[in-house]
């Protein structure tokens, strides 16, 4: 067994993470033969990138955090759901349009706004109706639709969900610096980090042992992969090819 020691930005994990889910039997075969329907959400523009070559992943964002706290994009600027049956892309549509022909063989990628203490993927609701989420959460639970949920360790917090959960929604705040919102988990969601993306790509184990840094490395993991000689031997390679993968394109349009 060899060890790997490798640090990742944000955009770096955002790579890796969309690389990992390209490589996913669940989401090759939707994409090959069903349904790929992949929500907004920035780690979820990468994926659409993988798959097309080129995209525009600025536009395929609704909520978004920026330094100014919560907010959404304004809704001209956005792009529809990345929708692919049988490997045809489906301009201009949304998963809603899709989903009674969907079923336990397609697959919805939804990113996550956080990731609890007990790996409970958790999404923030700046829509009265649910947003996205709402639209097809309780289909893909009657259908067993597979809700894949890519999100960055970065976005690990140190509390469950349980301990928040009822205690707000978007009319309840007395102030709010940003988009009030209120939060859901997908508890049927399957979570899809760094580390499943590892496990995927070269068979290895990954553990995160540190986090965060400056000089553009805020919000970056430090991760301890260990694995068969050869598959670390790639992944160090793999690695040093993603090391300087751009930071996430500036974002206009911001409300």
């Amino acid at each position: 067994m060899k060890k790997l020691l490798v640090t990742l930005t944000p955009s770096e994990s955002k790579r890796l993470i969309a690389k990992g889910l390209l490589a996913l039997d669940l989401v090759q075969e939707a994409l090959e033969i069903g349904y790929l329907c992949i929500t907004l959400g920035t780690t979820s523009g990468y994926l659409v990138e993988e798959i097309l070559g080129e995209y525009d992943k600025t536009r395929h964002i609704a909520g978004i955090i920026v330094p100014k706290g919560l907010s959404v994009t304004d809704r001209e600027t956005r792009a529809f759901d990345a929708i692919f049956h049988r490997g045809e892309y489906l301009e201009n549509k949304k998963v809603i349009d899709v989903l009674d022909k969907m079923g336990p063989d397609d697959v919805i990628i939804k990113s996550a706004n956080a990731l609890d203490e007990n790996y409970l993927p958790i999404v923030l609701l700046a829509s009265d109706t649910g947003g996205t989420v709402g639209s097809f959460i309780g289909t893909a639970a009657a259908k067993n639709i597979k809700v894949i949920v890519p999100v960055g360790l970065e976005k690990s917090i140190p509390v469950a969900y349980e301990e928040f959960c009822g205690q707000f929604g978007m009319d309840d705040w007395d102030y709010a610096i940003g988009t009030p919102v209120g939060a859901i988990a997908l508890t049927e969601g399957i979570v899809f980090s760094e580390i499943e993306a590892i496990e995927v790509l070269f068979d290895a184990g990954a553990i995160p042992i540190s986090a965060g840094g400056v000089n553009g490395a805020e919000g970056s993991i430090s991760l301890f992969i260990e694995g068969d000689d050869d598959e670390i031997a790639q992944a160090y390679e793999f690695f040093k090819d993603l090391k300087g993968e751009p930071p996430f394109p500036k974002v206009d349009r911001v409300k």
